[in-house]
């Protein structure tokens, strides 16, 4: 049997996820989007990818601009952030908004904060239209 094709029906979108957990809970979120919402999802993982002696803000910039073509793509993009990036985030937020590419990102409250489970993530990607509901 031929599975379903992935749909690039709804629009992208990246998600920047920070958090203690986020790796997993990424992975849960993308196999769950692909199995029950046929998305397509490619989770980035700065850290995975860094360039020797790229600064931090380089490589948030660089997985952006890589998350923002692929969200302009009908592709949700998750990006495991890694600690403190949230701070140099302000280019990739303009970036996407000159793209008109929906940027959505958890901010836990604290350095102790646990990062939203995979349901919380799948409703706040609902709640903006990017997954369908029920």
């Amino acid at each position: 049997m031929t599975p379903p094709a992935l749909c690039t029906c709804l629009p992208g979108a990246t998600l920047w996820l920070n958090g203690a957990l986020r790796h997993p809970v990424a992975e849960e979120l993308a196999d769950r989007l692909r199995d029950g919402h046929h998305r397509r999802v490619e989770v980035l993982d700065p850290a995975a990818s860094a360039v020797p002696g790229e600064s931090r803000r380089a490589a948030a910039e660089r997985v952006g601009l890589v998350a923002e073509i692929l969200a302009r793509h009908g592709i949700l993009a998750v990006v495991t952030a890694p600690d403190g990036a949230a701070a140099d985030l302000d280019r990739v937020r303009s970036r996407h908004r000159r793209a008109d590419a929906v940027f959505l990102e958890t901010a836990p409250a604290g350095p102790d904060a646990a990062t939203p489970t995979v349901d919380v993530l799948l409703a706040l990607l609902a709640e903006h239209g990017l997954v369908p509901v029920g």
